[in-house]
């Protein structure tokens, strides 16, 4: 039920009568179960037939005042009317949903990132990581009980909104990178590994993935992560950086001074092309 808990499209569908029989069925045993989501659909219904009330009124008030040339009242006008005003609220809906939606993830981003641009991650870069990289120093700045307010706080919210959102995979790519701004490299890992259960093919989040499994040692499956990120999208220039970082760690020099020249073809100007002249002629 997974699949179906908190699902707007299903929800506006079934308000729409629009559901084949099967999922129809399946989403009503899911709603005797799941109190949150029968109470959002009760909301959702109520404000519907609110709407349709008014409509309803507005029609036969203006049947009964007998305004000149307009069509007389008929029930099966009404009841297309309704039908319209209906599958229009059951759109606005879904739109209104996913927005609120939008802004909670974009304010979710702003404060991990806030909290990624004094991270030491390490050599590899992350997808929604900071423009430039964090000076290294002899240990990672994370030690997995980071100080401070803002990642109890960005921790506490991700997690509230996964309660009530399972089924967004943003989020869980979001906690991973929180735990990697932490230290917390294995539970990086988990939360990058569901994210792409649901999201298979982003090239974003196996580029994460592998900068987590690069830091846990596990260079195989960072090196087939990049280059399936690289197949998903030639253009996510981070992956082409770390499999040049993966190329020098893994004593292949060769091939990762290959890597570094194609990456500065393509980023020759910014703080990370500097990290990547760098390391290329150390």
């Amino acid at each position: 039920m997974n699949d179906i808990c908190k699902n707007e499209e299903w929800l506006a569908a079934y308000l729409d009568k629009q559901l084949p029989a099967q999922e129809r069925s399946l989403f009503e045993a899911h709603l005797s179960h799941c109190p949150s989501c029968l109470s959002e659909l009760i909301a959702a219904k109520t404000e519907l037939d609110e709407m349709a009330a008014e409509e309803s009124e507005a029609l036969a008030a203006r049947a009964h005042a007998g305004e000149p040339r307009r069509l007389r009242f008929s029930p099966l006008a009404a009841s297309l009317s309704l039908a319209a005003a209906v599958l229009c609220a059951g759109a606005v809906f879904l739109s209104i949903r996913s927005a609120a939606l939008d802004r909670e993830v974009a304010s979710a981003r702003g404060n991990v990132s806030r909290i990624l641009a004094t991270a030491d991650i390490g050599l590899m870069r992350l997808s929604g990581g900071p423009e430039r990289p964090v000076a290294r120093s002899v240990a990672y700045r994370g030690t997995g009980e980071r100080a401070g307010d803002a990642f109890g706080m960005a921790e506490e919210s991700l997690k509230a909104a996964l309660a009530k959102r399972g089924n967004d995979w943003r989020f869980f790519a979001l906690l991973g990178d929180l735990y990697m701004a932490d230290n917390q490299i294995e539970r990086a890992e988990i939360y990058y590994d569901q994210a792409l259960a649901m999201k298979p093919a982003d090239a974003r989040l196996l580029n994460d993935r592998a900068a987590a499994a690069y830091r846990l040692g596990k260079f195989d499956l960072s090196r087939r992560d990049l280059e399936s990120a690289l197949a998903a999208d030639s253009t996510r220039i981070e992956a082409l950086y770390n499999l040049a970082v993966l190329r020098r760690e893994t004593g292949d020099r060769a091939g990762a001074a290959r890597y570094f020249d194609s990456y500065l073809r393509k980023d020759p100007s910014s703080p990370w092309a500097e990290r990547a002249r760098t390391l290329k002629n150390e």
